[in-house]
């Protein structure tokens, strides 16, 4: 077994994630076949898709034609792993969950967060300082639910898309243009909350 130029091509992963839920949208536009070629053609090597619950089953391919390999699989114990070897990170907004909050003299209030697994895959991705694709699944969502992935796009945390602007997306995107993100000052964030909220700022 010689070694050939795309055996020696440093493996660049790109992980997809769509946490416990379906996104079937989101699958079907990683799946694309001019997705996958503005991918390989930016140096990612393969695709790995946690689909989740989904019906739709994207293509394998070991790569050995010259292209992108792409393999899937529905859930795991802990993605940690494969957020920690991604040189790419493509990860869902889910669907959000209504809470009814209190706050004195404001009366009953009733908003819409992303529920813990969006978030929380999101936010692990921020933290390990890879560059970040969130999808809004605009299908469970109304528009203005995706502000929270919005706003992180908009301070260069992170890229914001839909599954049909997502090609778009990658074909534009500067890895360079992108901000660490660094956790620790829960100011800016109580503040976008309580803007949220319609709550003046303290």
């Amino acid at each position: 077994m010689g070694d050939t130029h795309d055996d020696m091509k440093p493996k660049r992963i790109v992980f997809v994630t769509v946490g416990t839920t379906s996104f079937d949208a989101l699958v079907k536009a990683v799946d694309n076949t001019e997705v996958k070629r503005e991918l390989f053609g930016r140096g990612y090597t393969h695709l790995l898709i946690q689909m989740g619950r989904g019906s739709y089953i994207p293509s394998k391919s070991s790569g050995e034609d010259g292209c992108l390999a792409v393999d899937y699989f529905t859930f795991s114990s802990s993605i940690a792993d494969n957020l920690r070897s991604a040189s790419l990170v493509i990860s869902h907004a889910e669907r959000v969950e209504k809470k009814k909050l209190r706050k004195k003299g404001w009366g009953t209030l009733e908003t819409e967060f992303y529920r813990n697994a969006g978030s929380g895959s999101i936010f692990e991705t921020l933290q390990l300082r890879k560059p970040l694709i969130v999808v809004v699944n605009e299908d469970l969502m109304d528009n203005h639910q995706s502000e929270l992935a919005e706003e992180l796009a908009d301070r260069k945390h992170l890229f914001c898309a839909s599954p049909q602007t997502l090609l778009h997306t990658i074909t534009n995107m500067s890895l360079e243009s992108l901000i660490p993100y660094h956790p620790g000052d829960a100011k800016p964030v109580a503040k976008l909350i309580n803007q949220f909220l319609g709550f003046p700022d303290d």
